[in-house]
């Protein structure tokens, strides 16, 4: 039946045509992925948080996210045999080495793998997972429709930018992780194939989801034009804080990964995770939950629970919201470095909200500039994305997306261009680790693109014209 179907098309439907039906079919199975996974680790959240009372120290959680990660060590090692913990890490080896057909495993086991490790509590993100699980996606459908490596190598791109785009139910986001993230070179009509996709697979996501945003944000406040000088500094403050984070979850993944028994290495971040999340019960998790009250300006008690209980006063909330900051990217690290499955997208989120709110707080506190704290927190998520990532246009409509603020598009612009200077001008040689380069940068610097340099046509030199003289008759023809 594949066969004649294959016959019929290779007869009837030109290349345009069955590359546009792919990306459809491409983008409702990823969006379908993404909504599964989404529900497993809403599953295991809840169940963990069963009675969970954060007035008094919570034991369990010194247990679950040590548990999800050694189920997930067991699960990679003898159920998916396989690696599948960095998702971007792995699409961009597969593409750079000409791997483009990916076993159909592939679509489940970074699914199954990430909602073990984050349903039980360690502290990442689910869209790499999702990206790896929609590349796998791209290459088996592509492969069903008989279409050679070259066109795989586009479908495993496509594939990766629908699961970004479910994830977050950020079409435009998807597109921009595909081109500025993985550098693709793509065609008009690669691109309307990847736009397709991506649409597709973030509306699956939204239906499946009951037509919910993982950040649902409620206030109905216009951007305030006087605040604009504040968000810069913002920006700045966000990339200073990205340069740490880089530096800290880099360091930290060679240290786990430096790990030679596997088991102790998963022992040693499964107990990082869990001692984080016991005494800072906020990094338990995604924390989509924390930075929805954050950007909502909705009151958040740092110090009800955890290492500061019982203590009340502004240098108790500061003590707590530094020490979150400084060991999200080491906990991130862990979360991936050792057996775990998990992205490092959804991290950036919350530490952005996070400095935000900080900044916020530290500017009323010291300077008197009665600044909203959830204004803050709601444009410093892209501000620190853009400097860890390195990707400051997928950064920019992945917030605007994921928390429908189309209004504070100037806002974002002016932190997240402050935030990029300031960690390329501290570190020029930085780069997103994921992906292998610095991803605008080398975007900039690319020389398949036709040179911009204007053409001098200088004038053509004068001819010079011929001097007439007289004819010299030789001596034969004067005798």
């Amino acid at each position: 039946m594949r066969i004649g179907y294959l016959r019929w098309q290779n007869t009837h439907l030109p290349q345009s045509v069955v590359l546009i039906l792919i990306a459809l079919v491409l983008g409702v199975f990823t969006g379908v992925s993404a909504a599964v996974l989404k529900r497993l680790v809403k599953m295991l959240n809840e169940l963990v948080w069963i009675d969970v009372k954060l007035a008094s120290p919570e034991i369990r959680f010194l247990i679950w996210p040590f548990v999800g990660i050694l189920a997930t060590s067991v699960f990679q090692r003898y159920v998916a045999r396989c690696d599948v913990s960095r998702g971007t890490r792995i699409i961009r080896r597969d593409l750079d080495s000409g791997h483009y057909r990916l076993s159909p495993y592939t679509i489940f086991n970074p699914v199954l793998g990430c909602s073990l490790t984050m349903g039980l509590g360690a502290t990442g993100g689910t869209e790499g997972p999702t990206a790896l699980s929609g590349a796998a996606i791209g290459s088996n459908v592509g492969r069903w429709f008989g279409l050679s490596d070259a066109w795989l190598r586009l479908l495993v791109g496509i594939g990766a930018a629908a699961g970004i785009a479910a994830i977050f139910k950020s079409p435009i986001g998807g597109v921009l992780f595909t081109l500025e993230v993985l550098q693709m070179q793509l065609t008009s009509l690669s691109i309307l194939a990847l736009f397709i996709a991506c649409l597709f697979a973030a509306c699956t996501s939204y239906l499946l989801s009951d037509f919910t945003f993982d950040i649902f944000f409620i206030r109905d406040t216009a951007m305030d034009p006087h605040t604009l000088g504040w968000v810069a500094v913002l920006g700045v403050f966000c990339g200073l804080y990205s340069i740490y984070y880089n530096y800290s979850k880099i360091h930290a993944t060679t240290l786990f990964s430096s790990i030679r028994n596997p088991w102790i290495g998963a022992v040693a971040t499964g107990l990082s995770l869990s001692l984080g999340a016991f005494l800072f019960p906020a990094l338990f998790g995604e924390g989509f939950d924390l930075i929805t009250e954050l950007v909502n300006g909705e009151s958040v008690s740092f110090t009800a629970s955890g290492l500061f209980a019982g203590h009340n006063g502004r240098l108790w909330l500061y003590a707590a919201i530094a020490c979150i900051l400084l060991l999200k990217g080491v906990l991130v690290a862990a979360s991936y470095s050792n057996g775990g499955v998990a992205g490092d997208f959804v991290p950036t989120f919350f530490a952005g909200a996070l400095a935000g709110y900080l900044f916020a707080l530290l500017c009323n506190d010291l300077l008197g500039a009665h600044l909203p704290p959830w204004y803050f927190a709601l444009i410093g998520m892209g501000a620190v994305m853009a400097g860890t990532i390195h990707a400051p246009l997928m950064a920019i409509f992945l917030c605007i997306e994921t928390t429908n603020t189309f209004g504070f598009l100037f806002p974002y612009l002016i932190a997240v261009a402050a935030s990029y200077a300031t960690v390329k001008i501290i570190t020029p040689r930085s780069w997103y680790a994921e992906a292998g380069h610095d991803d605008l940068m080398a975007l900039l610097q690319r020389r398949d693109t036709p040179s911009l340099k204007v053409r001098i046509e200088e004038p053509a030199p004068k001819r010079k014209e011929a001097t007439t003289r007289p004819a010299v008759k030789n001596e034969d023809s004067r005798k």
